[in-house]
């Protein structure tokens, strides 16, 4: 069994390899890598979320998934831990639980910005699915 993700080199930035043996679970799994590289502490299941996205295509569905996950962190401290996520063609469903970042148990390792499509890759093999992703950090 392959690893969820890896880091791969990249200069200045963050990159990631993620993989899923489907899209929801390569989304699930790439939601995993941003949070595990830019936050340690316990996270609670205290608050819940929903995110909805519609995209022009799989590879936006993905960048635009990572976005708002960025974005609910930044404006609002949310850390997601259980992840519930449907798609279907090209719209994603969500439903988070998860902790609000709080400095006394949490702390940044990281701080992950946005995605990129700088050699952007979401490719299905015939045993999973791959996405490449450089994030600004």
């Amino acid at each position: 069994m392959k690893p969820i993700y890896k880091y791969i080199d990249h200069t200045a930035d963050l990159g990631i390899e993620v993989y899923g043996k489907n899209l929801e679970e390569l989304f699930v799994n790439i939601g995993r890598a941003i949070f595990e590289t830019q936050i340690s502490g316990k996270v609670e299941l205290k608050t819940q979320i929903k995110i909805e996205v519609e995209s022009e295509s799989q590879e936006d569905l993905f960048i635009d998934w990572c976005r708002e996950l960025i974005y609910n962190f930044s404006v609002h401290g949310f850390i997601p831990e259980k992840y519930k996520i449907s798609i279907d063609n090209l719209s994603l469903k969500a439903h988070l639980s998860g902790d609000i970042f709080n400095n006394k148990k949490h702390k940044i390792k990281t701080e992950i910005k946005n995605p990129t499509y700088h050699n952007f890759q979401l490719k299905k093999t015939s045993k999973y699915y791959k996405a490449t992703i450089i994030f600004d950090i």
